[in-house]
């Protein structure tokens, strides 16, 4: 059995179970439940109880949505080159997102639950440390990575850029988590937000740059 089959069946379990979970767990549950936390790890927002079905349904939808990504892919068969990379993000996003419907029942039963930042912090953390622990193994393809116009335009840069960017969302990873001891909510807050624009920028930037250094030695050598 290929990585893409085992993938299909371990997200199909987390899905079932969630679905599973969730029906038993619906009857009892309020007609109002909490579907938004807010800065401060508190609940800021709620809706009807079916949302539930909505939420699930939208860890359906990314994982479609992963799937046609590689199915319109232009290079067709890059997305080999990364595959165990790929289905394991496929296996952390559904998990990250049926995790949330099984957290939102929990709440709904106990809104002082847990602070949803204690929660949340970690886990969001521990998604940039995998990624950037698989980040240089990405090929060069068209739908999946850092795309920048200097990525797609050289593979070279978008090799380079990867591997700078794996450290990088390593260490943001492990910023994210230590967020957790953050006490000043709004400092957390803010620090997460820097953190992720430090995230986008640099990369970025970084592939503008290589791209430029790599023009200017290809005219040289011309």
């Amino acid at each position: 059995m290929n990585s893409k089959k085992k993938s299909n069946i371990i997200i199909t379990i987390i899905l079932l179970l969630t679905v599973v979970v969730t029906l038993f767990y619906y009857p009892q549950m309020p007609d109002i439940i909490p579907t938004h936390w807010g800065p401060d790890g508190q609940i800021d927002g709620t809706g009807p109880k079916y949302m539930l079905f909505v939420f699930t349904g939208i860890a359906v939808g990314v994982n479609l949505l992963m799937l046609f990504a590689e199915k319109i892919e232009p290079k067709q068969g890059s997305y080999d080159k990364f595959r165990k990379v790929f289905d394991i993000l496929r296996i952390f996003i559904t998990a990250l997102l049926c995790g949330l419907v099984l957290l939102t029942i929990a709440f709904s039963f106990n809104p002082e639950f847990a602070n949803m930042n204690s929660i949340m912090y970690p886990v969001m953390g521990l998604m940039f440390v995998l990624l950037g622990n698989y980040m240089p193994k990405v090929k060069h393809n068209y739908t999946f990575g850092i795309k920048t116009p200097w990525t797609f335009a050289s593979e070279n840069v978008w090799n380079k850029t990867h591997r700078m960017a794996g450290p990088l969302w390593v260490i943001g990873g492990v910023i994210m988590v230590a967020l957790v001891f953050v006490k000043n909510t709004s400092l957390a807050a803010v620090i997460l937000f820097v953190v992720m624009i430090i995230l986008v920028i640099i990369p970025m930037v970084y592939s503008y740059l290589e791209y430029q250094k790599e023009i200017k030695t290809n005219e040289k050598d011309n």
